[in-house]
């Protein structure tokens, strides 16, 4: 718990809303090298919030989680030595580690999933994975689509967390259902960390950085409470690339910041890809707003 809690404190924050969903869910992801997933920052966490849904079906139970971390870092086997343990003799090399952090309404309390998932920058695209129980019983319902299901993915490895509840799981599942678990667990948070890569390649999507307020943290602190963190909030140009990192605390008085809501990617010559955004009127140049929770 304390190396999650070092990861958030070091993480750099976006806020993002809609249940931290950017691209269509029912359609099937870009195949893009895997490094254009390599976090903007070497730690990141996406903060937004999520309808809370009813799935009950064998293990498959959902917990109201109306609150939602996806916290991504640069594996750098910097474990500690508990976890170490539970990872020898895996050489997971280069890549980013997505660990799904939740808010359990009903125990009022945020807690991360037992095991995160390291997609590794050699990752290829793959139509030939194995299926799981999990991959099936979304087929049946219906929550996944099925060209979702029948396209390319990139398989992940787990990372140890929690090594208690990994062993009573286990114990409980077996091993292979405890390694479909905790994908699943992981699986919404890996989308939403997956959809900002994919529009931060994006030649005409960047970000800017929104300072916490000095005197609310000010107030906060002599409270006794943690100050607030500053975050980066999407911003959606008109056809123009944006260069990274932004400075300053946002737009100026009066200005509308770009608002990403669920669109599509084109690719364009010279192997560039650009967002194509739904909301947006020709002839009015494009809708500025931002995400917030």
């Amino acid at each position: 718990m304390r190396y999650v809690a070092d990861k958030l404190r070091q993480a750099q924050v976006f806020v993002l809303g809609n249940s931290g969903q950017l691209l269509e869910r029912d359609k099937p992801r870009p195949e893009v090298p895997a490094l254009v997933f390599k976090p903007p920052f070497p730690v990141v966490a996406l903060e937004f919030e999520a309808n809370p849904v009813d799935w009950d079906e064998g293990y498959y139970t959902a917990a109201k989680c109306s609150r939602r971390i996806a916290l991504a870092w640069e594996w750098s086997d910097d474990l500690p030595p508990i976890l170490q343990s539970w990872n020898a003799g895996r050489d997971l090399g280069p890549g980013v580690v997505v660990l799904s952090i939740a808010f359990y309404d009903k125990d009022q309390a945020w807690l991360p999933i037992s095991a995160a998932m390291h997609l590794s920058y050699d990752a290829e695209w793959r139509r030939d994975l194995p299926s799981s129980p999990f991959r099936d019983a979304m087929r049946a319902s219906g929550r996944i689509k099925r060209p979702v299901l029948d396209g390319a993915a990139m398989q992940m490895s787990i990372v140890p967390i929690l090594p208690e509840v990994i062993g009573a799981t286990i114990a409980t599942a077996g091993p292979a259902a405890t390694t479909d678990l905790f994908a699943a667990d992981n699986m919404d948070e890996v989308n939403a960390y997956t959809d900002l890569c994919y529009a931060l390649s994006c030649a005409n999507v960047g970000f800017k950085r929104h300072d916490a307020p000095p005197a609310l943290n000010r107030q906060r602190l002599k409270a006794g409470k943690l100050p607030l963190k500053d975050f980066h909030v999407l911003e959606l140009g008109g056809g123009e690339a944006f260069g990274g990192i932004g400075g300053g605390d946002g737009s100026t008085a009066g200005e509308r910041r770009a608002h990403l809501r669920r669109g599509h990617i084109r690719r364009l010559p010279g192997n560039r890809t650009t967002w194509v955004n739904s909301t947006i009127v020709s002839g009015h140049g494009f809708v500025r707003k931002a995400y917030s929770i």
